[in-house]
């Protein structure tokens, strides 16, 4: 017995018909390499009871919060802003012709002192802090990050009972209309009726009866 018997034959017909080498060759990678879904691909809007969106717009923004009364916190080198989340009307604005402003701090940057409330709220921004992301019904506010710089925040309910293996798959992803995905902060108001998303760029503020 030879070694040509064991010779394997050559395909010769597929040099020339190169649609069909293409496809066999997409096909043979989709079943090797399971493709990778672009979460951008499924941003939607947040879904029952939390599709009312009031945008409030800023600039440059390093810090913001809520105040006791679920107001919206906003704070830039240019000052800060207190803002009604149904509406977005601005309540208060301070432009910190003092420079006093950053001074409001604690210590830790944890907190943020409002002298026209005569009140100490939490804060969460570039110094340092977080929101709240899981509200006493059990709503939860969590993010992921596809890419270098991106962020992408979702929503879900424990009793979703979702089991993706893919772990942004058990959310709805939220659309955002004047904030980049990027470099974002979120978190419940303290009365649990209004979620916010908070950037450089201001705030989405969402809200339920």
């Amino acid at each position: 017995m030879t070694r040509a018997m064991y010779a394997i034959p050559k395909i010769n017909h597929l040099r020339f018909c190169p649609t069909f080498s293409l496809n066999f060759g997409l096909s043979f990678c989709d079943l090797i390499f399971k493709r990778k879904e672009d979460p951008f691909e499924f941003l939607l809007d947040p879904p029952a009871p939390w599709q009312d969106r009031v945008v409030v717009s800023a600039a440059g923004i390093i810090a913001s919060g809520w105040t006791s009364e679920s107001k919206v916190f906003l704070l830039s080198s240019d000052g800060y802003s207190i803002s009604d989340p149904l509406t977005g009307e601005r309540l208060i604005r301070n432009r910190d012709e003092d420079n006093t402003a950053m001074k409001k701090f604690s210590e830790d940057n944890l907190s943020f002192e409002i002298e026209e409330l005569a009140e100490k709220i939490k804060v969460f921004g570039l110094l340092g802090g977080d929101g709240n992301h899981l509200s006493s019904d059990h709503w939860k506010l969590d993010s992921i990050h596809p890419g270098i710089g991106q962020q992408i925040v979702g929503i879900s309910h424990f009793s979703w009972r979702r089991f993706d293996e893919v772990f942004w798959k058990n959310m709805d992803l939220i659309q955002l209309e004047r904030l980049e995905h990027t470099q974002l902060k979120y978190g419940f108001s303290p009365c649990e009726k209004f979620f916010g998303i908070f950037g450089s760029a201001g705030a989405e503020v969402f809200h339920r009866k």
